[in-house]
């Protein structure tokens, strides 16, 4: 007993008849006769009452159909899956980024890609960044959005974008009244800044572009995440060079302002696996690659 023994009973049930059934199935009535006597012999059972006149369900046909139904439309649903197995358009993405990237174009831009591609899963999960290299090789994750470079030997880095610095202000600071400021108007500041254990790179470009300003920045406090250094900045314990994305939809009592003449940037860089046989990355990574351009 088959499946396609199966949906031949269910097709008779509703027909009655023999001819219709079969050329519903589009199969001759002998074969249709076949499977339906298979069917019977398997269970033990007779299915149908025959005779010249009319074909009716006996007590164990009507037992039987309830799971034969269940069961044809199980084989239904998993056919229709698996026809678009493989598929680009289809399937799970697995995304892993650290916490600042969540204040960059990032989430605007794999929401305009799942607009695009609407049976395309995105999951995502915030992991630090040994720990988004480690998910990349051993295939837990897909993609992964870092801030920093990392040079991983196994893995493809490719840059979203690069970003300028803005000077990260208390609304009461007295710099706030100015579209931008240089690097040495910041001279006898506190300063916020990223741990370099966990912003290699931001931590590496601010002091770089300090030190083409001339002055060398006194660092106050250091913070592994961004909202503390913003909620920091905030209550007037220093100040911050951030990246400018790090602004966009932030409703604390801070102003950030431009830096004038300045020549380092902060990079938004995705990390995929060299070899990767999701076909729905592809569509992704020029999907990221052709919006910011």
């Amino acid at each position: 007993m088959d499946i396609r023994h199966l949906n031949a009973f269910v097709v008779l049930t509703e027909e009655l008849h023999f001819g219709r059934a079969a050329q519903r199935l589009n199969i001759s009535q002998p074969p249709l006769s076949r499977m339906i006597q298979q069917i019977e012999a398997d269970a033990g059972v007779l299915l149908f009452e025959r005779n010249k006149r009319k074909v009716m369900l006996t007590a164990a046909g009507a037992g039987l159909l309830s799971d034969a139904k269940q069961m044809v439309l199980q084989m239904q649903t998993i056919k229709k899956r698996l026809s678009v197995f493989g598929k680009e358009d289809t399937g799970t993405l697995k995304v892993g980024y650290v916490g600042a990237v969540m204040h960059t174009p990032v989430p605007i831009l794999l929401s305009k890609f799942t607009a695009l591609y609407p049976h395309i899963n995105l999951q995502f999960e915030e992991l630090p960044n040994d720990n988004l290299v480690y998910g990349l090789n051993n295939g837990t994750l897909d993609i992964a959005f870092v801030r920093t470079w990392l040079h991983p030997k196994s893995l493809e880095e490719k840059v979203i974008l690069y970003e300028p610095f803005v000077a990260v202000l208390p609304v009461n600071h007295r710099l706030c009244q100015k579209k931008k400021v240089a690097i040495k108007d910041l001279k006898d500041e506190n300063f916020i800044t990223f741990t370099r254990e966990c912003g290699p790179t931001i931590f590496d470009n601010f002091l770089a572009l300090c030190s083409n300003a001339g002055i060398t920045p006194h660092i106050s406090h250091n913070a592994s995440q961004l909202n503390s250094i913003l909620r920091l900045v905030e209550n007037g314990f220093g100040i911050s060079l951030l990246p400018k994305s790090t602004g966009a939809g932030v409703q604390l009592k801070l102003q950030f302002l431009p830096v004038a003449g300045c020549k380092e940037t902060i990079p938004l860089i995705m990390l995929t696996r060299r070899e990767n046989p999701n076909p729905g990355l592809s569509l992704l990574k020029n999907h990221l690659v052709k919006t910011v351009k």
